[in-house]
């Protein structure tokens, strides 16, 4: 089963397509800079009964995950998502950002991102869909999926070296932000995909 990631779709006909290679190994890294209250995608999660292996242009991910991160069912969840691209010997943002000021309410909404990005493909959403990332010790349960991600762009060039930043934070039910917060990262390099293609061709 494939896991097809499309962030920020622009609608033109002659927008190029862009095909994600991964940079690391390890697919999550930390971000740079960052205070101690600032946890990684560890901080977030126990990976340890996850499997991301390698294959061409993907990762096959397996298994499934436990929550850590140390916040309250009621609390508000907001998510932002940026992708930055390697310019000039620095980490510059693009148009590519999704700010979500109540993440949990459309995590499962078969109308958003969320869903044909990743909730799909978990198993014991009845189980889970009340909880949303804000209980320690949730397990995630999920099917087996491919990260292929692609990106269409009919107004800037994609190719080359960028990474995808996630940040989570955490609000209590009076708007005060939790002590710890979520940021981490992915890297990926973007190759267009009709060049990708044709250089597969004999």
């Amino acid at each position: 089963m494939q896991l097809a990631v499309v962030v920020g779709i622009v609608s033109f006909t002659k927008a190029h397509r862009y095909l994600a290679e991964y940079e690391d190994d390890e697919l999550f890294s930390d971000c740079p800079n960052q205070p101690e209250n600032v946890l990684n995608i560890h901080g977030l999660a126990n990976l340890t009964e996850l499997t991301f292996t390698r294959q061409q242009d993907n990762f096959h991910v397996s298994g499934n995950f436990t929550l850590l991160w140390n916040i309250e069912k009621t609390d508000r969840v907001q998510g932002t998502f940026v992708i930055f691209k390697y310019d000039r010997r620095e980490w510059v943002p693009t148009l590519y950002t999704i700010k979500c000021n109540d993440f949990c309410p459309i995590l499962f909404d078969k109308n958003q991102y969320w869903y044909s990005l990743w909730t799909k493909y978990i198993t014991n959403i009845d189980e889970i869909k009340n909880k949303c990332l804000n209980v320690p010790g949730t397990k995630i349960i999920q099917e087996d999926f491919d990260m292929h991600i692609e990106i269409a762009n009919a107004m800037d060039n994609m190719e080359g070296e960028h990474k995808i930043r996630v940040e989570l934070q955490a609000f209590d039910q009076s708007n005060r932000m939790r002590p710890t917060s979520i940021c981490y990262e992915v890297k990926v390099n973007f190759v267009k995909l009709a060049r990708k293609l044709n250089a597969k061709l004999p």
